[in-house]
């Protein structure tokens, strides 16, 4: 298994901050990501990593333009050569995070040989009681373990995409 980790942040609750000039919950989207400042943290994690951009938006506003450009990121590093496969993770808004992984799956169109974490959190990053952390070091552990394919890492599960739903009453991600 590869060592290096590429990681594509599309926004949502996990990247959110506190607001630099209003006061109250208008949060907004910080320079730095909530997976670099997580990663960075643990100096002695045993990988390298990079994370990439894509867009800084709420879920529910995230369109198939954006998801375009997140295939297209992902296709990238799938084309780079190397005898073992990729380890990607995707942090997202979880209101859509389903929908977007689903559209990636689809445009793969068969067999990849890289493992792809989707991950993402209910309170922002930024704050004390977020799940933000432990959500991401999830999805970095379930790239090292998990079959390639597709992924939803949260709330303490590893679940392929085809298998996972979101409860409605409890907002949780599981197996279906």
């Amino acid at each position: 298994m590869d060592d290096h980790i590429y990681i594509f942040t599309m926004g949502g609750t996990i990247d959110k901050d506190y607001p630099r000039l209003t006061s109250g919950y208008a949060f907004e989207f910080g320079e730095e990501s909530a997976a670099t400042r997580i990663l960075s943290a643990h100096p002695n994690l045993g990988i390298s990593f990079d994370v990439t951009s894509i867009c800084k938006m709420d879920s529910l506003e995230i369109a198939d333009h954006e998801r375009g450009l997140l295939f297209d990121a992902i296709c990238r590093v799938l084309a780079k050569e190397s005898s073992q496969p990729k380890r990607v993770v995707v942090t997202h808004g979880t209101d859509t995070m389903i929908e977007t992984a689903r559209y990636i799956q689809n445009r793969m169109d068969g067999k990849i040989a890289a493992v792809i974490a989707f991950t993402g959190a209910t309170k922002p990053e930024r704050f004390v009681d977020s799940d933000a952390s432990f959500n991401v070091g999830l999805a970095v552990g379930a790239t090292s373990c998990c079959s390639p394919g597709f992924w939803i890492c949260m709330n303490g599960n590893a679940v392929p995409i085809d298998r996972c739903i979101r409860d409605e009453q409890s907002g949780l991600f599981k197996w279906k």
